[in-house]
């Protein structure tokens, strides 16, 4: 299984280096959000070894460059599509996202989970993401997606 590992690995950096050689195509219905400074205390330095950290993607993730967009919905999807992986491998489920969920629930996963708990913006992203999904989309005792709690009404709209 060594071979699937090092694949995702090297995502990170094929990613980063796409723009240069193709035009990242816009994304639909994404709203623009401008980056913003990491809170006091954070680093966006990467973590030992390399690891890129939760702030790191986050800050893609609310980036309104399309080429950042795009690498935020690939990592997530790419941490979500290999937990599954591993999860059919070990036959046991980490987190149960009902089939067809669109990507831009993951990702709000992702954000929404790290908007309740600031202090995991220097952790891994893979592990908070992994983290996020567990809690976004937990299991019901018999393995199958359960209840996901009530997505929280975006900033500055009305419940």
């Amino acid at each position: 299984m060594v071979m699937p590992l090092a694949l995702l690995l090297a995502v990170p950096s094929v990613l980063q280096a796409l723009p240069q050689h193709f035009p990242m195509p816009q994304t639909a219905g994404l709203q623009a959000v401008p980056r913003q400074s990491p809170p006091a205390g954070s680093s966006t330095a990467p973590l030992a070894g390399g690891l890129f950290s939760a702030n790191q993607l986050r800050q893609r993730c609310l980036s309104n460059v399309a080429a950042d967009a795009s690498y935020c919905f690939a990592y997530i999807t790419g941490v979500h599509d290999t937990v599954r992986a591993y999860e059919a491998w070990l036959n046991q489920r980490e987190f149960c996202v009902p089939r067809h969920v669109p990507q831009g629930d993951l990702r709000e996963a992702f954000i929404g989970y790290l908007r309740d708990h600031g202090a995991d913006l220097s952790g891994e992203a893979a592990s908070v993401v992994v983290v996020a999904l567990k809690i976004r989309y937990p299991c019901t005792a018999d393995g199958r997606a359960g209840a996901a709690p009530p997505a929280a009404p975006a900033r500055g709209t009305k419940p």
